[in-house]
């Protein structure tokens, strides 16, 4: 009986190595990554803040259910309230290159949609730049 000789079977080479490296360095990545911040203290323990009051901020404009616009307490028209406000505002970098006055305006919330958007429509009118409208987080 003869004797074939049988040519070695040649195995296809995995990529394995490849994917190893892509998962190792995902795994540095992360490492990384997540200690950018520093750890807080571990002594020190957070305030419990579902007790506190929520305040507006104090240089908001308030428009109330009626429609009518307060600022510090006071009834002022959009007019004089983008000309007071302007005298006390430090633009910022975005606000530069608009030229205009931000405003924050906290409504009440039972003015009507239409309303506020009117409102908004008419401080834009009259020279406010972006208006960010406050609101308060769902509990």
């Amino acid at each position: 009986m003869k004797k074939l000789p049988i040519a070695p079977i040649k195995r296809q080479s995995e990529n394995t190595i490849s994917l190893i490296n892509i998962v190792f360095l995902m795994l540095i990545f992360f490492l990384i990554a997540g200690q950018l911040a520093p750890p807080m203290d571990k002594t020190v323990e957070l305030i419990d803040s579902q007790d506190a009051e929520a305040t507006p901020p104090p240089d908001a404009l308030v428009a109330r259910e009626d429609g009518s616009l307060f600022f510090r307490g006071d009834s002022i028209t959009i007019e004089a309230y983008l000309a007071q406000a302007a005298q006390s505002y430090v633009p910022d970098a975005e606000d530069t290159e608009t030229g205009k006055l931000p405003v924050r305006l906290v409504a009440d919330k039972d003015l009507s949609a239409i309303a506020l958007v009117e409102l908004v429509g008419e401080l834009q009118k009259a020279g406010a730049g972006k208006v960010t409208v406050v609101t308060m987080r769902a509990q």
